[in-house]
């Protein structure tokens, strides 16, 4: 018998695919990381970061168009925001990297918006994701983003989704959206409704799907039915 996960239906249709999970985060900096003592270069090379991320957000609205190139700019209006860029100043100058200095800083930031709950904290996933991208630049890790080289339609699992990533998605193979997180006005929410892609956002238990899984999804009622009766399925997918 199929098992089914609900969550908020965020943008309507049905979408019967393979899951495919993103999994894997930038490694926070370690506590304690000090720079070779110049914080006027430390400062620069993180403003330098910070604006090259800015810089993708906004060449990636561009790229998608429409609303996601709203969403993506307000993202690198974040990026360069000033309180953001004094509050890791204030910790260069006091000798922690710049690395360390981005991810406490914005976490700081993150914490507030956690607290202001509702659309402020919605938003909580696009600070993560420029922090995420800027400690990348800055360390030289990979960055961060949805690794998908598919052949056929797949249905995107994850904790959540970074505009970022959600607006040049090929439409052509997303079959739905699932997230574990986010809620009703949440970017992915936002991007899934533009896009035309059924998605079901805060599916508590989505994360821990097995790669391959077949899911048949509804964005309008919640439901995601793991490995679901193919024939019930596909006439789901034909009568939505």
């Amino acid at each position: 018998m199929a098992t089914t996960l609900n969550g908020s239906g965020v943008s309507p249709g049905t979408g019967y695919a393979v899951a495919h999970l993103l999994v894997g985060s930038i490694p926070e900096p370690p506590k304690g990381a000090v720079h070779d003592g110049d914080a006027e270069a430390e400062k620069a090379r993180v403003q330098a970061a910070l604006e090259e991320v800015a810089a993708d957000l906004e060449a990636r609205g561009e790229r998608a168009g429409g609303e996601a190139a709203e969403v993506l700019s307000a993202q690198a209006m974040m990026a360069r925001d000033p309180g953001l860029a004094d509050g890791v100043g204030e910790l260069v100058d006091a000798g922690v990297s710049g690395d360390r200095a981005v991810y406490e800083a914005f976490g700081a930031y993150r914490d507030l918006l956690a607290a202001a709950g509702g659309y402020l904290g919605e938003r909580v996933a696009d600070l993560d994701d420029i922090r995420d991208r800027a400690v990348a630049r800055l360390t030289g890790a990979p960055m961060p983003g949805v690794p998908v080289d598919a052949a056929e339609p797949y249905i995107l699992v994850a904790r959540d989704l970074a505009p970022a990533d959600t607006a040049l998605l090929d439409r052509n193979l997303v079959a739905a959206f699932v997230t574990e997180d986010g809620g009703p006005t949440s970017h992915t929410a936002i991007l899934a409704r533009a896009m035309g892609v059924p998605a079901v956002v805060g599916c508590a238990g989505a994360t821990a799907l097995v790669q391959g899984t077949l899911l048949l999804v509804d964005g309008a009622t919640g439901e995601v039915v793991i490995e679901p009766e193919p024939a019930a399925a596909q006439a789901a997918v034909a009568t939505a």
